[in-house]
């Protein structure tokens, strides 16, 4: 039974799926005027060293015209093909079907001294073809479905085989020859197999980035939300604290009818109590135009390593005895993106770094490692702060953190509550988990400034 003909028009759509894959940039920028006389000088070197180099010439023995002729093919397609898209911002199809003659005169050049040489020097020059051949390989995608330049290695191949016809290199491009194909397909397949996989990360990173940005869209409008009913109740408060203090003075207005140590009493209690209004309404102020500016602003760009550094050599100050290690990949990481700036960043970054050393109140850790990097998946900042403590208790790894919650007798907790709130405030995100050796692990992830 006799297989069906290749379609023609499965050809032009493979050699379309070939070029579609090529880099197009690379191979424009190899056309640049230092790339081809640096291309022609290499071709002229090597022909010099086989045919007449002291000391190199015995070990190939080939003779200089051939040798040059099998040289000028490939050095003249290289100049006119350099010199026709000089002007070019492109390479179009019919540019690459150009390009694939000049790679096989490429493989033919090399695999024609291998001809000429002598024994020595030819299996060297077949580690030569083989090595081009591979690189070409794996740079232009070979593979069985677009065999367009194996076709053109094989061609030149045959080509130095007429060459070394009745010589004693025939049985080395026998051997050297089949070795260059299969580099040649090995490589190209591999590239191939890498660039999907390239291409199937990115896909999974683009969603997993929507997802996430999805999740921060819905935690800042409920934030926000929060927010705004936070400033309703500031204005309630403040309502509330001035009907008290209507009240005091009222308070201090019937006093004066009393008797004189009644009276001098009544008087300081009432004294007290505005005084203590009056701070409450100061502080009820500060908290509001706050909370309004927090939430009016757009974040800022942050250096992660000098908010680091400074929260490392504060919270050093305050507990000499534990060793707080920062480390950053790459050491100038890119800016994070925080409403509220430094400050709010470095409240955070402190936080989580005081909670680690005090650790449950009891056992505190003796060694913080803080790690800053970009995320390979999301392409956010990612900070892990990782200490020796006790650790999260299990009921609390995945249940939410709360106000107020705390297991140390003379703690707040706040920390780890306000420290979450502002991060999704910014479009953050933080993961508490336990280390597999023990102690708590913190992962924080980040939006970042992109250039």
């Amino acid at each position: 039974m006799k297989s069906p003909p290749v379609s023609p028009c499965g050809g032009v759509t493979a050699f379309r799926r070939w070029m579609r894959a090529q880099d197009a940039g690379r191979l424009l920028a190899s056309l640049r005027v230092r790339p081809v006389a640096g291309f022609l000088l290499r071709g002229s070197a090597l022909v010099g060293a086989v045919a007449w180099a002291p000391g190199v010439h015995p070990s190939f023995a080939a003779p200089f015209t051939p040798a040059l002729a099998c040289f000028l093919p490939c050095a003249v397609h290289r100049v006119a093909f350099a010199c026709a898209h000089a002007r070019r911002r492109r390479v179009t199809a019919g540019s690459w079907m150009a390009w694939l003659p000049g790679l096989a005169l490429h493989h033919f050049f090399l695999a024609g001294l291998m001809a000429l040489a002598t024994l020595p020097g030819a299996f060297a020059l077949g580690m030569l073809l083989i090595g081009t051949s591979a690189v070409h390989g794996r740079r232009y995608r070979v593979t069985w479905r677009e065999p367009f330049l194996l076709v053109g290695t094989f061609a030149a191949l045959l080509g130095a085989v007429a060459l070394a016809w009745h010589s004693q290199n025939e049985w080395l491009l026998a051997v050297v020859g089949p070795a260059a194909l299969m580099a040649q397909l090995y490589l190209g397949a591999l590239a191939v197999r890498y660039h999907q996989a390239r291409a199937d990360a990115d896909r999974l990173r683009a969603a997993v980035h929507a997802q996430l940005v999805e999740q921060q869209e819905r935690d800042v409008g409920r934030l926000t939300q929060a927010m705004a009913e936070i400033l309703g109740h500031h204005q309630g408060m403040d309502q509330a604290l001035h009907e008290a203090g209507t009240a005091a003075d009222m308070m201090k207005a019937f006093g004066t009818q009393r008797g004189g140590l009644a009276r001098s009493g009544f008087d300081d209690q009432a004294r007290q109590l505005q005084d203590s209004l009056r701070q409450l309404q100061e502080m009820v102020k500060e908290v509001r135009a706050k909370s309004r500016r927090f939430a009016g602003t757009e974040p800022e760009a942050v250096d992660l390593g000098l908010v680091l550094e400074s929260v490392q050599a504060q919270v050093a100050l305050r507990f000499p005895d534990v060793d707080i290690h920062v480390e950053l990949e790459p050491s100038r990481p890119p800016r994070a993106l925080v409403r509220g700036g430094p400050l709010t960043l470095r409240r955070v970054v402190e936080n989580l770094v005081v909670n680690a050393c005090e650790g449950n109140g009891e056992h505190g850790a003796s060694r913080v490692f803080i790690r800053a990097r970009t995320e390979p998946l999301s392409g956010r900042l990612e900070v892990v702060i990782e200490d020796d403590g006790p650790g999260f208790p299990p009921e609390r790894l995945n249940a939410p953190a709360e106000e107020l919650y705390t297991t140390k007798s003379q703690g707040t907790g706040l920390g780890l509550y306000t420290s979450e709130c502002l991060l999704r405030a910014s479009g953050g995100l933080l993961h508490r988990n336990n280390g597999p050796g023990g102690g708590a692990l913190l992962r924080i992830l980040l939006p970042r400034e992109y250039p």
